[in-house]
C-alpha cells in the first residue's frame, strides 16, 4: 500500500507540475484554455497563445521530464551497483566528463565527422571520468570506504570542470554559448531536445528495469549474488553503459543539471527500502518531478529574467548531500 501511495503521489505531483509549466511565469498572460488548446490541439485552435504553448511550453516541460528521469535512473543504477547511497553521476564526475566531453565537440576542438557525434563525445566523457574515479576510488573492492570513492569523483569532476573551462578560453568565439548550456538551462529546450531524449530514456530505462532485480542481488553482497547465478562483471557493464546513455543523452540537450540522481533515489529509500524494482523506475518519475519543480523556481526565483535550473538543483542538493555524507560517512 505504502509503495502503491507513493507511486501515485509522484504521478499526481508530476501531472500538476506539468501542468503549471505551461501557463506559469510567462511574459505575456496564458490561461487554462490557452495551455489545453496547445497541449491538445496542438495549437491548432486557440490562437497565438495556444500556438506559442504548443511550441515552446510543452517541449519544454516534456524535455524537463525526460531529462529528470533520465537522470533519476542512473542514479539508482549507480547506487545500486556499488552498494554506496553518495552514488551519483554529478558527485563521481560523470556528469563533469560528459560536459567536457560536449564543449570540445561545441567548439570544434573533437568533432567526429559523422551524426550524433555530440551524444558521442558525452558518453565518451562521461566513461572516461567514470573509469577514472573508479580507479582512483577503488571501487569494486569490498574494503574500500564510501568516502575514498566520492573524494575521488570530486577531484575528477573538478579537473574536468577546470578542463571544461580552458576550452572555453581556448575557443574565445564559441564562448558564450558554451557558458549558457553549461549552466543546466531549460530556457532553449525545444522539439529537437526531445527527439534526442526520448530514445535514449526508453532504451535506457528498459535496460534499468532489466538490471533491477539483479541489483537487488548485489545488495546481498557480491559472494550471494554469485552463488545466486548474477555475472557480476557482466552487470556492472550493462549498468556502466546504461547510465552512461542516460546522463550522456542528458547533458547533450540541456547541459550539466546536478544532483537530481542523489536526491531522487535517496528519497524514495525512505519510503520503499532498498527494492530496486521499485527504486528504478519511480526514480524515474521522482527525478522526473524535480526538474519540473526547477525548471519552474528557475522562472519564477527572478521574473521575468530565468535562473537556469541547474542552479535551482544545486542549491537544493548541496545542503542533501551534507545531510547524507554526514550520516553515511
Amino acid at each position: 500500500m505504502g509503495r502503491g501511495l507513493a507511486a501515485a503521489g509522484i504521478v499526481v505531483l508530476g501531472v500538476l507540475l506539468f501542468w503549471l509549466s505551461l501557463s506559469s511565469w510567462s511574459p505575456f498572460t496564458i490561461t487554462a484554455t490557452d495551455a489545453w488548446n496547445g497541449l491538445i490541439h496542438q495549437g491548432s485552435v486557440g490562437g497565438n497563445r495556444a500556438y506559442i504553448v504548443a511550441q515552446l511550453r510543452v517541449p519544454r516541460a516534456v524535455c524537463a521530464a525526460l531529462v529528470g528521469a533520465c537522470l533519476g535512473l542512473a542514479g539508482a543504477l549507480m547506487q545500486g551497483i556499488t552498494r554506496n547511497r553518495l552514488a551519483s553521476p554529478s558527485l563521481f564526475g560523470v556528469t563533469a566528463g560528459a560536459a567536457l566531453g560536449l564543449a570540445l565537440f561545441s567548439t570544434g576542438l573533437v568533432a567526429p565527422p559523422f551524426a550524433g557525434g555530440a551524444l558521442l563525445m558525452t558518453c565518451l566523457g562521461g566513461a572516461l571520468a567514470w573509469v577514472t574515479v573508479f580507479s582512483l576510488g577503488g571501487a569494486w573492492s569490498p574494503t574500500t570506504a564510501q568516502g575514498r570513492l566520492v573524494l575521488a569523483g570530486v577531484a575528477v569532476a573538478a579537473l574536468c570542470a577546470a578542463l571544461t573551462r580552458l576550452t572555453v578560453i581556448l575557443v574565445e568565439a564559441q564562448a558564450q554559448s558554451v557558458l549558457n548550456w553549461l549552466a543546466g538551462s531549460l530556457a532553449n529546450a525545444g522539439a529537437a531536445q526531445v527527439q534526442l531524449l526520448w530514445p535514449c530514456t526508453l532504451i535506457g530505462g528498459l535496460w534499468a528495469l532489466w538490471c533491477a532485480p539483479r541489483l537487488n542481488l548485489i545488495n546481498l553482497g557480491e559472494d550471494a549474488a554469485r552463488s545466486l547465478g548474477v555475472g557480476i562483471a557482466s552487470l556492472r557493464l550493462q549498468v556502466f553503459i546504461a547510465s552512461l546513455l542516460l546522463v550522456g543523452a542528458s547533458v547533450c540537450a540541456v547541459g550539466p543539471i546536478g544532483f537530481v540522481g542523489l536526491i531522487a533515489p535517496n528519497i524514495l529509500r525512505q519510503f520503499l527500502g532498498n527494492d530496486y524494482r521499485w527504486l528504478v523506475p519511480l526514480s524515474a518519475a521522482l527525478g522526473a518531478v524535480i526538474v519540473l519543480g526547477a525548471d519552474l523556481l528557475s522562472r519564477a526565483v527572478a521574473f521575468p529574467v530565468e535562473t537556469p535550473a541547474g542552479v535551482v538543483t544545486a542549491l537544493i542538493g548541496a545542503p542533501f548531500f551534507l545531510f547524507l555524507a554526514r550520516r553515511a560517512l
